[in-house]
């Protein structure tokens, strides 16, 4: 077995915060030994080995030995003593503390080290703030390791108020892992935050199908593909529903959907089912921009009752409380400029056989009446 003691002296002289010198009259030996000892140019006397590891508060094996191979085994150990300790046995903690003493450069332990001093917190072991400087003292030093993200939830699952919109601020706006899934976490975890619990799932639930509607089905697999696609599309957003209407919220979505269903309709011939649903977007389009309202309803339990305003970047619950919709990407089609772009636009070939008509004729006209209108007000 490789002997790593010259790096493993420095590695913990540099831990404790001891210069060589200090070092070398702790164990009466010359500065220029202990230089030699670090550049495994030589090694110590063994009697000196106990006292140095002493010194350092670790044993003699892995003062001498930590090679990758006794790495590997120590951290199977470490794995083992913690698969017999109840989860919520502080010992758990002592001994990911211990680890993350013995082994600094492995983020893998200092992993298991927040894991761990999150539920600690969370059961309510932390009577003096103790175990919340060590989860917030490790969770930093794992923002610059793959373990970033884990780091961050656990902190906003257990972070104090103060601490909270600094560690929100870490997490990205888009992807499965996001701020507002922190959130979830963080109130799952507390039964007096019931009420946030349920209108942030709600948010959660908004932002992901809201995103997820709002990607698009590659052209390249041919109009009578895409347009299967936008069937199931238009049963999901009526499903939001009371089964006889469009929640007011989602109209702009499923008119979207029924304008490119349309367009397919119309290149495969089927141009009665085609026209039914491009007049029913159009009429949607009216009724939402026509609308005063301020606030669209959502439909419903799966959205916790909340409402949203046209331009989706605020929702609002049954007391009137705002939330910040951060969690949506750009949804273009709430512009009315996107629906007579997109009208015109040559590129959609699949309406080339109807654009003389006068049906889709009026509808151009009709939003660029409505953008010329907006533009004066």
């Amino acid at each position: 077995m490789k002997l790593q003691f010259g790096d493993n002296f420095k590695r913990l002289r540099k831990q404790k915060g001891i210069t060589q010198e200090q070092i070398a009259e702790m164990l009466s030996v010359s500065c220029q030994s202990v230089s030699r000892w670090e550049l495994g140019v030589c090694y110590p006397d063994f009697e000196l080995l106990p006292i140095i590891a002493s010194c350092f508060g670790v044993t003699i094996d892995s003062l001498l030995s930590n090679d990758k191979i006794s790495k590997e085994k120590d951290k199977e150990l470490f794995l083992n003593k913690l698969d017999t300790l109840d989860w919520r046995d502080v010992e758990q903690l002592n001994l990911a503390k211990e680890y993350c003493h013995k082994y600094p450069a492995d983020p893998q332990y200092k992993w298991h080290l927040v894991n761990i001093a999150s539920n600690q917190i969370l059961i309510g072991n932390d009577k003096n703030g103790e175990i919340y400087k060590i989860l917030k003292d490790n969770a930093e030093k794992l923002l610059d390791t793959q373990y970033r993200d884990w780091a961050i939830e656990r902190m906003v699952v257990a972070c104090s108020e103060e601490d909270l919109e600094n560690w929100l601020d870490l997490c990205p706006y888009t992807s499965t892992f996001n701020r507002r899934g922190c959130i979830v976490s963080r109130y799952i975890q507390h039964t007096s935050t019931v009420d946030k619990q349920y209108i942030h799932q709600g948010l959660e639930n908004l932002e992901k199908f809201s995103n997820q509607l709002d990607r698009r089905f590659p052209d390249c697999f041919g109009s009578a593909k895409k347009s299967e696609y936008h069937y199931k599309i238009l049963n999901v957003i009526e499903s939001f529903g009371n089964g006889t209407e469009v929640p007011d919220g989602w109209k702009l979505f499923y008119a979207y959907k029924q304008l490119v269903l349309s367009a397919c309709l119309f290149d495969m011939g089927k141009y009665e089912e085609g026209w039914n649903h491009f007049d029913s977007a159009i009429n949607k389009y009216k009724y939402i921009f026509d609308s005063t309202d301020k606030w669209l309803d959502l439909g419903g339990e799966l959205f916790a009752n909340l409402r949203v305003n046209k331009q989706w970047t605020i929702a609002v619950n049954e007391n009137g409380e705002e939330y910040e919709l951060f969690g949506i990407s750009y949804l273009s089609f709430y512009d009315i400029d996107f629906l007579y772009r997109f009208l015109n636009d040559m590129r959609w070939a699949w309406f080339n056989s109807v654009r003389e008509t006068d049906k889709y004729k009026n509808a151009i006209k009709w939003a660029e009446e409505k953008i010329k209108a907006e533009q004066k007000a």
